[in-house]
């Protein structure tokens, strides 16, 4: 869908086009202002019932996209990264190692495989496959997963998994 509006958005030039894009923008934050008045209604009518509901909610890809790109999401970020990676870590650790996040930045969550994993032949299909997938699923507004190394002096953004 967001290819379809975007191939749309393309078919203007100039002033047509930067019209068109503040258009969008404008339809966006009424949904976003929309969306954000449900989930209001839903928390004060149901109180602290409402969260199995949000959990609902979070379970549907559509909706949890949503969610993400109005910044409505109730969990934050690193957590939905850190359950994306507890998804995968069974698969990970079948191969005898371990996987952590070593920091995001700008869009970008760089990961770090340990133990037989760090430089097996599989690390690559198991970071390109597995880990991607699961924290794009979960957490649409990351660009782009990255191998990183590990090192004693980067400090971690998110606790190691599971000790190796």
């Amino acid at each position: 869908m967001i290819d379809r509006i975007e191939n749309l958005l393309a078919g203007f030039d100039g002033e047509a086009r930067e019209q068109a894009n503040e258009l969008v923008r404008t339809i966006l934050s009424i949904y976003g202002d929309g969306l954000e008045r449900v989930l209001s209604i839903v928390h004060a009518e149901l109180g602290e019932k409402s969260e199995p509901v949000f959990e609902l909610l979070c379970k549907d890809k559509l909706v949890e996209s949503l969610l993400c790109l109005h910044g409505l999401h109730p969990l934050a970020l690193e957590d939905r990264i850190e359950e994306a990676l507890e998804s995968v870590l069974p698969y990970v650790k079948s191969h005898h190692g371990n996987i952590q996040v070593t920091r995001i930045e700008d869009g970008i969550v760089y990961v770090a495989l340990e133990g037989s994993c760090d430089g097996c032949p599989g690390s690559t299909a198991t970071l390109k496959l597995a880990v991607e997938r699961a924290i794009l699923e979960r957490a649409p507004e990351i660009r782009e997963v990255r191998a990183d190394e590990v090192t004693s002096e980067r400090p971690l953004t998110l606790r190691v998994l599971t000790p190796v």
